[in-house]
């Protein structure tokens, strides 16, 4: 198992806890060689390079279970033509990936991104006795455990691990009416926002004039400090949080400037207040975005391809945001869904509820391509595809290499990393 940058560095730190300190020439000698000795190191596998403190996930979640065999589409497989006589995607339609594999054609506008390798896509993924109920299954996914139920997150752990008692109450945030569960926490904070210009002290109807004074009272209410009794001072500390987190957003959106367009849509301009948060550079490590509607179960086709053109569009619009925000570097997209469809249409020319399906990843510091052989569409359990990648190795991979997190504190168990970053 190759070091890490802290691993090389931890001696150093017993010395000085010991007392043992080295004379100043030779101090300046070793800070001077550590860069280039982790840099050999790192080239002959020994050192995994430290992960970036400013790196950002933003997650997508497609809500519904969207069907992955219609959105990497097996051109090569004559079986999956065969089980879905109206649903599949005509081979002339789908956008070459590699042999066998194309692209759905709603997701023509990431296609720049895949082969810029700046787009990767991990095939079958899922976890063991996968379950078809929309809210068993959002919850495994949401909580990063399929065996137990858990009251917090994945992210929201992750939150608590290594952001818990900063000060800034922007290290997340969550894009939407409601708090994702993937973000619920035991101790940190994060705004649930439906539009930046709107996170402000609600008036009374009729009277915005008021929201001055509203705001004057609830600074020194919250702000008065007191021998409060534990609960009070927490909801004096979320009373607090509310309004510095108010007044960023509202600095936020009258200072972001950027020349992309974004489609007019609910989605895509999600993804732009979380551009604009992320250009000021205020420590955000996650964003949570998403787009529903993906339950097909009937009159499948023209719904999905428009679902997947809203997703792609709404991306590629995102990702030039970042380009030109000179972003690009440090924000990684992980899209995933509770779960695929089944591999034969139904009657209602949709299809049912199944099991393992793709995961899409963008950004610029990905080694791209596919991840994973497709499924087998022959070798089904119950008429599902098999997955074999489980999800909780990406959330491994992404909380160790991508956020610089010990994956064990947030998820059960061990789990095995995926080369997915450059």
């Amino acid at each position: 198992m190759p070091y890490t940058r802290r691993d090389f560095l931890k001696h150093g730190a017993l010395l000085v806890a010991l007392g043992l300190t080295a004379p100043a020439f030779l101090a300046r000698t070793a800070l001077a060689a550590e860069n280039g000795v982790a840099r050999a190191l790192h080239a002959v596998g020994l050192l995994e390079p430290a992960p970036d403190p400013k790196t950002v996930l933003v997650v997508v979640q497609l809500g519904g279970g969207n069907d992955g065999l219609n959105t990497i589409v097996p051109v090569g497989d004559d079986r999956y033509y065969a089980v879905r006589p109206t649903l599949a995607i005509p081979r002339d339609q789908a956008l070459p990936l590699v042999d066998g594999l194309g692209l759905a054609p709603g997701l023509a506008a990431l296609k720049p991104l895949y082969d810029a390798q700046q787009m990767t896509i991990i095939q079958g993924v899922g976890y063991p006795n996968p379950s078809r109920s929309h809210f068993r299954a959002m919850e495994i996914w949401q909580t990063g455990s399929p065996t137990t139920s858990k009251r917090t997150g994945w992210l929201g752990r992750y939150l608590d691990a290594n952001c818990c008692g900063e000060d800034d109450p922007l290290r997340a945030v969550n894009i939407g009416n409601g708090l994702t569960r993937s973000l619920w926490t035991d101790h940190t904070l994060v705004p649930s926002i439906t539009s930046l210009e709107g996170f402000r002290m609600p008036t009374i109807p009729g009277r915005p004039e008021d929201h001055d004074h509203l705001l004057a009272a609830f600074t020194e209410l919250y702000g008065s400090p007191s021998a409060a009794r534990p609960n009070e001072e927490y909801i004096r500390r979320i009373g607090q949080e509310f309004q510095a987190t108010a007044a960023q957003l509202a600095h936020i959106a009258a200072s972001y400037h950027s020349t992309v367009e974004y489609p007019q849509n609910a989605f895509a301009q999600g993804l732009r207040q979380i551009a604009q948060v992320l250009a000021a550079d205020l420590g955000t490590r996650v964003a949570y975005v998403s787009l529903g509607g993906f339950d097909t179960h009937a009159n499948q086709a023209r719904v999905h391809d428009l679902l997947l053109t809203t997703l792609a569009e709404g991306l590629a619009a995102f990702q030039r945001d970042l380009e030109g925000l000179g972003l690009a570097d440090r924000v990684l997209v992980l899209c995933f869904s509770e779960f695929g469809r089944r591999v034969a249409e139904n009657g209602s020319l949709g299809t049912d509820h199944g099991a393992a399906a793709p995961l899409l990843l963008l950004g610029a510091r990905l080694r791209g391509g596919l991840v994973g052989a497709h499924p087998s569409l022959e070798d089904l359990a119950n008429g599902d595809l098999k997955h074999a990648v489980d999800f909780r190795q990406v959330y491994a991979t992404l909380l160790q290499r991508w956020l610089g997190a010990d994956p064990a504190a947030v998820l059960d168990g061990e789990f095995a990393t995926l080369p997915l970053l450059r």
